[in-house]
């Protein structure tokens, strides 16, 4: 259990619970997939600039495990990086599929990760 000090005693860090352990694996899963979808379902208008989209999302599933990495051991930094990839992975997807739809994929567990970490007041807990 790792211990940070605050006001000269020191804190233990909370451990995860089920809910909150299992969603971050699924966080690591979800850039797989996000990957596999885009290389799936690209619009023929964008072949020639595939290649540079898809090594961008190769990219981005690697920081978001990284940033997932990161918010398991409550660092502030993952939870940043985490969103950030979000957007750029909810802007790679509608470039290359052409679609809004494929968005919501991306938007989703931002949004249910956001929800986690307010309804279980986890935000305090990153430093």
């Amino acid at each position: 259990m790792s211990k940070t000090k605050e006001h000269g005693k020191a804190v233990s860090k909370p451990k995860h619970g089920a809910v909150w352990g299992t969603w971050l694996v699924l966080l690591m899963l979800h850039g797989l997939v996000a990957l596999w979808i885009a290389y799936v379902s690209k619009n023929p208008e964008y072949a020639d600039n595939r290649n540079l989209i898809v090594t961008s999302l190769v990219i981005a599933a690697f920081l978001q495990v990284i940033g997932v990495i990161g918010m398991w051991f409550w660092k502030t930094w993952g939870l940043y990086l985490f969103v950030a990839v979000a957007f750029i992975q909810m802007a790679a997807h509608m470039v290359l599929t052409a679609t809004v739809w494929v968005g919501f994929y991306d938007a989703i567990p931002l949004i249910i990760t956001g929800y986690m970490l307010n309804y279980k007041k986890l935000l305090p807990h990153f430093s």
